[in-house]
């Protein structure tokens, strides 16, 4: 009879992640062999094209052709809501990476937005101009949503006495030229209540291969479209990137992207796996959609804290330097099996994006790394309980030698997906296919708030194997006392000065926020601060984190349109 003791293999497989640790370590400290062998090159050339091909030869005779890539339409001025604050920064940040391949064909602001631009026979005026004139536009403002399903959008100004609105069911979009629409708009691609992309979208649609937009309400911001950019250089596919653009400045929204097929096949794998600009029109007889939506469970979020540390410190972070070393030693703690090449070209921001089969690896300058190591199984469609997907993170952070003492649960997120044939109009799912299980980082006591930096997200799908983690926690190098912007004086023995609550400070901010919709010369109808959003936290910025509070509002905006803003302000400076 053997003796041999019968080890579990859960402690087997976690010995064997060690033990590689173990040894990375041992052999960087002693001879740091992958900076030897492993050399960055950092490089402003290389930018990836997002087009599939080459637009169409132009039509002879049109002098204002650019090349039919790309359009914009924001709008800050309405002639019948409120002001808006961030879009024309919004369409600014989306133009800007595909301009560096071809120019734009055009860029309408505020009263220069109407109505022409959206409709039958002008939406390609000149070949140049208009939401049909171009491969990919995108529109930044307001948007709402009737009862019936017909979204709609103020405008500038009036044209032809048309009115300053634009309705999706006077819309017929795709028999020119657009295959991508982006509505940066709250309401513009509904999933709730009876309504669906097919519902509002299926009849304007004459040629869409994709639209992006929002279920509810968006945040007010000035990043969507250029992080949009920022996550496909990362190797997202287009849906994946606007979703995790919008998830990257709020929580509270639910972003949604919806693709067009001849099959429900062919839409789900577009939704899914399209990630370069194509020409080629597709059928529209199936649509699917996904979106991501904080999960509402009793144990999908911790509570929020509203306390402040018993001392108000800065947290002096320290500098993560990404060498070779610190690249091969990351992909070992997760045993990733990615071969490296010897020299390694970055761009200019600091970012660099490894892939092999299903595994891709992106490491960013400040030693912020996002790596996919399985792909979801999209055939399951029975979801895990949130106790379970807990389990697993849990266990993963711990294996994985995430667990230093310094992250706590924060919430967990749904990728969701759904879909239906223009034929019988009856919507399949939803499902759900991947949980998101989101940690944060404490610091002095208190968390840091999300989104941002400081957090370690695990991705699970419905078989409960973990796709996808990304890691943006900073180690602290110092804790202080005297914030390096107001030191005190020489002759002070102590700073003088009233300190105001959280609240106040919030309000403070809001009351000159306000005053840029009297500079504007419309005033919003009233405004609400959301329930369930104020809290005191660190935010990392660079290579510091400060103590903050922050609440998000609701302003209505007149004639049915909403819109949120995330409010912050630092404690003490």
């Amino acid at each position: 009879m053997s003796n041999k003791p019968n080890i579990p293999k859960e402690i087997i497989a976690e010995l064997n992640i060690k033990s590689k640790q173990l040894y990375a370590e041992i052999a960087s400290e002693a001879t740091q062999p992958s900076e030897k062998v492993i050399k960055i090159v950092y490089s402003d050339k290389g930018a990836e094209s997002p087009f599939e091909e080459e637009a169409p030869m132009a039509k002879p005779g049109l002098k204002a052709y650019s090349g039919d890539y790309w359009g914009a339409f924001s709008l800050e001025k309405f002639c019948g809501a409120s002001s808006l604050s961030y879009t024309h920064d919004d369409a600014k940040g989306w133009l800007e990476y595909p301009v560096k391949f071809h120019p734009a064909n055009f860029w309408f602001k505020d009263e220069n937005v109407r109505v022409w631009a959206y409709y039958e026979p002008y939406d390609n005026w000149q070949d140049t101009y208009g939401l049909d004139a171009v491969l990919a536009v995108y529109h930044s403002g307001h948007g709402g949503m009737t009862a019936d399903g017909k979204f709609h959008a103020p405008l500038g100004a009036d044209w032809g006495g048309k009115g300053c609105t634009a309705w999706s069911d006077q819309m017929c979009l795709g028999d020119d030229q657009v295959r991508y629409l982006f509505w940066s708009t709250c309401y513009s691609l509904r999933i709730s209540n009876g309504h669906s992309p097919m519902r509002t979208w299926g009849n304007p649609n004459c040629g869409l291969r994709m639209i992006f937009g929002y279920e509810t309400t968006s945040v007010d911001d000035p990043d969507y479209g250029s992080n949009f950019w920022d996550r496909w250089q990362k190797g997202d596919s287009l849906s994946t990137a606007f979703l995790n653009a919008s998830w990257d400045i709020s929580h509270n929204q639910v972003p949604v992207v919806a693709a067009f097929g001849a099959t429900s096949a062919e839409a789900k794998d577009r939704l899914f796996n399209e990630r370069y600009l194509s020409w080629d029109t597709v059928g529209k007889e199936w649509c699917w959609w996904r979106w991501y939506y904080a999960a509402n469970s009793i144990m999908a979020a911790r509570t929020l804290n509203q306390k402040l540390p018993d001392k108000l410190l800065t947290a002096q972070l320290q500098p993560q330097v990404v060498t070779g070393n610190y690249i091969s030693n990351t992909l070992l703690r997760h045993n990733v099996d990615i071969r490296l090449q010897k020299t390694i070209s970055v761009g200019a921001d600091g970012i660099f994006l490894v892939k092999e089969g299903d595994v891709k690896a992106v490491f960013e300058a400040d030693g912020t790394y996002e790596i996919q190591l399985a792909r979801a199984n999209l055939a399951n469609q029975e979801p895990i309980s949130a106790h379970k997907a807990l389990t697993i993170a849990q266990n993963f952070i711990r294996q994985h030698g995430l667990d230093q003492g310094q992250l706590i649960f924060d919430r967990m997120m749904l990728s969701q997906t759904a879909g239906a044939s223009s034929k019988s109009g009856q919507i399949e799912g939803p499902y759900v296919t991947e949980t998101v299980v989101q940690f944060t980082q404490v610091i002095n006591g208190i968390p840091v708030i999300l989104p941002g930096k400081g957090r370690v997200a695990i991705t699970i799908d419905n078989d409960g194997t973990v796709t996808n983690i990304k890691n943006s926690v900073r180690n602290i190098d110092n804790l202080v006392e005297r914030f390096k912007n107001n030191p005190l004086a020489p002759d002070e023995e102590q700073r003088i000065e009233m300190f105001r609550s959280p609240e106040q400070l919030l309000a403070e901010v809001w009351q000159e926020r306000m005053k840029d919709w009297i500079v504007k010369g419309r005033m919003p109808v009233g405004y609400t601060t959301i329930p369930g959003t104020y809290e005191i936290g660190y935010v990392i910025k660079g290579n510091e984190a400060i103590v903050v509070a922050k609440n998000d509002i609701e302003v209505d905006c007149g004639n049915g349109y909403f819109k949120r803003y995330s409010i912050e302000v630092p404690i003490l400076e």
